[in-house]
């Protein structure tokens, strides 16, 4: 819960943690707490069903774990790299393979096979140098980076019950040579890919070194980006599906750093500490692997992980980025030895499709997001019809996503504490596929992003662990004729831990909660008819290993438009109602006395207000706690939020209208509420039939012998039929299809 505009931020600080509303019974409430409905039969849940974990959330979960302690078995992974640079430096070439066993968000393991080789060139020279200062550097890089990721299934949830097929390292799996006979043997669920990245990169920077402890630097820069990919997914026993990818990306970008130096070897008496462990290690090792083992190497690794754990940094970036992804989709029959033999001769080379594809990417280069709905099609289409006639199959799916955004992010690393890192930004992206005849789907996009780590310990790694990644949609289609849909308005959040209680899980979970029980009260109270049955789902007595949530709350075109259109007077009572989870004793003794004045600002009586809360002239109050501040701030951010409102109302056109709706949603207005504030207001200015919600919910406990728990709900569907997954199936497709591959999923 955050208190926007004037109010004091200590206050803010005191009540960061509270969710519910005041205890007792009150006249707002459509309950008195007791778990009963308005008619007193028992509140009844939804039922969980089967979860299925998106690519996106596959790829949330994949960085909440990313470093974090586990166990040994859960840690298995062979990571060995090796690299050759030229005498001068300039060109380098790195290659290396890695095996994992990797885990699903829904508890499901799969093994890791990865094989990769980077090739780079690097120029750089300094233009000055002040003695005792610093410098200033510019520097032209470029980079050709490509893999072999192969993601196989595994049939136990048990890590160590897989450790003896990890340990099979004779048996680490590649992608190429890609012959018939090998991709038909693919098993259900099983992933090849096969991604290239070629970048360019222009920077300049500066360093000034101040007290010989300190180093700030300055940098700014901008890239070119191509990244063509391929990958296969077997989907059951006669479907397997081809993708192919181009992604072309410009980003500009420019950062401020902190960072104390770095702490020699020397410093801590570990000078010969690489000398000595690589004597340890090499005992036992083949002679053909003993000349990878050098005490420069241990020096290396060490000086890596103690300056890690000892670092201070304060960091600050920004960047602007745009971009234009392709994409090409089919169906193909594993069983069918024609397609299966052209799959084979196109994965070889002998079509030079690809060439095509990325030829494609060329041409659209002057596609702009101002042209109409059929601008652009032809090129792919005419790449998706070639292709498949090579192949013998249909495209499943061809379209294009072309995007434009910005963002920042400000990160702080301290010992022990941690690393702490916070980014926000805007993005817009119009999705265009052949399959609804050149329709076109505008997304607005406004996000917020949290990951914060404590007790980075080094060669164990993190502790404890919160990421949180907040996002707000606006969607319109554009049908072939020009004509615009209604704005549909979507939330969604996910939320994880790592090695916290059940406290935690508690709090994540009652974040939906928070949301859920304001949806259609029109300003009075709470509804505890859809709520996460909380306690039944959090049962554990310790800590869990990880907790996983992902929330996503819809509200169609009639939602919407009864929000914009809302009414002044419902507006402010819809946001009082939501803060009475803080101030519930003052807003009741005063919410009649609030009028509105001339200029459509929310006002009130000083005199009668301040008899209403028995406050007398003078009264001190600590700081943050005086009532009669209370009351002014409430009514400034109602006001500031119906002019917000207001303001959606009144663009002058959908698209305006659309960007406006998204930057009031995640806080850049006047009222600043923003994500699960805002919309536990909004969802109060319509019916729950304009709305459906989805949670999701995994949760690993620590303790031996209790079992994952992975389940979803689904919200309001019964009462519309066209819940989140029904209304937003396509742009729900389109979004999954274009975002980038988790490494778990393609």
């Amino acid at each position: 819960m955050s208190i926007p505009g004037r109010y004091p931020l200590r206050l803010l600080t005191a009540v960061l943690f509270l969710s519910l509303p005041a205890a007792g019974a009150h006249a707002f409430n459509f309950d008195d707490g007791s778990g009963l409905s308005l008619s007193g039969a028992p509140v009844a849940a939804p039922a969980p069903s089967t979860p299925t974990p998106s690519a996106e959330l596959t790829g949330f979960w994949e960085k909440l774990k990313d470093g974090t302690n586990d166990s040994l078995c859960r840690k298995a992974a062979l990571s060995l790299e090796q690299g050759v640079k030229t005498p001068d430096g300039i060109v380098g070439l790195k290659g290396g393979i890695r095996r994992a066993i990797k885990k699903f968000p829904d508890g499901n393991l799969a093994l890791l096979d990865e094989i990769k080789l980077d090739l780079s060139l690097a120029l750089g020279t300094q233009l000055a140098e002040l003695p005792n200062v610093g410098t200033l550097n510019i520097g032209l890089s470029s980079q050709l980076e490509g893999k072999s990721q192969v993601v196989r299934p595994l049939e136990s949830k048990r890590f160590c019950g897989e450790a003896v097929q990890w340990a099979k390292f004779w048996e680490l799996k590649t992608v190429i040579p890609a012959t018939a006979k090998r991709i038909t043997k693919m098993k259900v669920g099983e992933i090849w890919k096969l991604p290239l990245t070629m970048s360019i990169s222009f920077n300049v920077s500066a360093g000034v070194t101040v007290s010989q402890a300190v180093t700030i630097s300055l940098s700014a820069g901008t890239s070119k980006q191509s990244k063509p990919s391929v990958s296969l997914r077997r989907l059951d026993a006669d479907r397997l599906r081809l993708r192919l990818r181009l992604d072309r990306l410009w980003v500009k970008s420019a950062g401020l750093s902190v960072s104390t130096l770095e702490i020699p070897l020397s410093a801590f008496g570990l000078e010969n500490a690489g000398t000595q462990a690589a004597a340890l290690v090499v005992q036992g090792v083949p002679e053909i692997a003993r000349k990878y083992i050098t005490p420069e190497l241990f020096n290396k690794l060490l000086l890596k992980e103690i300056n890690k754990y000892l670092a201070v940094k304060l960091s600050f970036g920004h960047s602007r980025f745009s971009g234009k992804k392709l994409l090409l989709e089919f169906i193909l029959d594993p069983n069918d030895p024609e397609q299966m033999a052209n799959l084979q001769k196109f994965l070889q080379g002998d079509f030079g499709v690809v060439k095509r594809f990325m030829e494609l990417g060329i041409k659209l280069t002057s596609f702009e997001e101002e042209d109409d709905a059929l601008s652009g099609m032809g090129g792919i289409e005419e790449v998706a019809d070639m292709t498949g006639d090579e192949l013998g199959a249909e495209s499943g799916f061809a379209g294009t996503d072309i995007y434009n955004g910005h963002s920042n992010n400000i990160g702080l690393q301290v010992p022990v504490a941690g690393k702490h890192t916070v980014a926000w930004g805007k993005s817009y992206h119009r999705y265009q596929s052949l399959g609804n005849e050149g329709e076109t789907i505008h997304v607005n996009q406004r996000s917020r992003t949290y990951t914060g780590s404590a007790l980075d310990i080094p060669f164990k790694g993190t502790i404890f662990k919160h990421n949180s990644q907040k996002d707000v949609y606006v969607l319109n289609k554009e049908n072939t004729d020009g004509s615009i849909t209604r704005p549909v308005l979507l939330y969604q959040q996910y939320e994880g831990y790592i090695g916290r209680g059940t406290g935690a899980a508690q709090t994540m979970l009652e974040k939906a909660n928070g949301v859920l029980r304001y949806v259609g009260t029109d300003g009075l109270g709470t509804n505890l008819d859809n709520q996460l049955p909380v306690n039944d789902i959090v049962t554990t007595s310790g800590r869990y290993s990880a907790s996983l949530m992902s929330f996503k709350l819809l509200i169609n075109e009639k939602g919407v438009q009864d929000i914009i259109f809302a009414p002044a007077r419902a507006i402010m009572g819809a946001y009082m109602n939501m803060m009475r989870e803080l101030h519930a004793d003052i807003i009741d003794k005063v919410m009649n006395l609030f009028t509105f004045d001339k200029k459509g600002r929310v006002d009130y009586d000083a005199g009668a207000v301040s008899k209403a809360l028995g406050v007398s002239p003078g009264q001190e109050f600590a700081q943050g706690c005086n009532p009669m501040d209370i009351v002014s701030n409430l009514a400034y951010t109602a006001t500031c939020l119906i002019r917000d409102i207001a303001g959606v109302r009144e663009a002058p056109d959908w698209k305006s209208q659309s960007e406006a709706l998204s930057q009031v949603a995640g806080g850049a207005s006047k009222s600043r509420l923003k994500y699960e504030d805002f919309f536990k207001v909004v969802v109060q200015l319509t019916k729950p039939a304009n709305v459906s919600a989805s949670v999701y919910v995994h949760l690993d406990p620590k303790k031996k012998g209790e079992n994952d728990l992975t389940q979803t709900y689904n919200y309001f569907d019964s009462r519309n039929g066209s819940g989140y997954d029904v209304t937003l199936s396509s742009v729900t497709q389109m979004r999954e299809r274009f975002a980038d591959p988790a490494e778990l999923s393609d």
